[in-house]
């Protein structure tokens, strides 16, 4: 939990849940060669957070929801798609 309750986390928002399922879904759909994925640090965005940066394009991502998550890896991440309604544009 965050020292400064007037900021949400990314922890209470269900980001530990979200990136290990993410991880699993990649190793089901054969990708573990192609991405991986890993746990950071706070990235500064609060207000958008659960987030993702997806490199090497520097793409971020606000993936409030399990569901959105599997939507990134599909489409960006197993076919180079951005997906755009979850951007994180500023």
């Amino acid at each position: 939990m965050r020292d400064d309750e007037t900021k949400p986390s990314c922890a209470q928002r269900g980001s530990m849940d979200i990136g290990q399922k993410l991880k699993q879904a990649m190793r089901d759909r054969g990708l573990r060669e192609e991405v991986a994925v890993t746990k950071s640090g706070c990235l500064g965005q609060c207000k958008s957070g659960p987030a993702m940066l997806v490199y090497p394009e520097g793409i971020w991502y606000s993936v409030p929801t399990l569901d959105d998550a599997m939507e990134i890896l599909d489409k960006h991440l197993a076919n180079g798609e951005i997906v755009e309604r979850l951007l994180i544009r500023d």
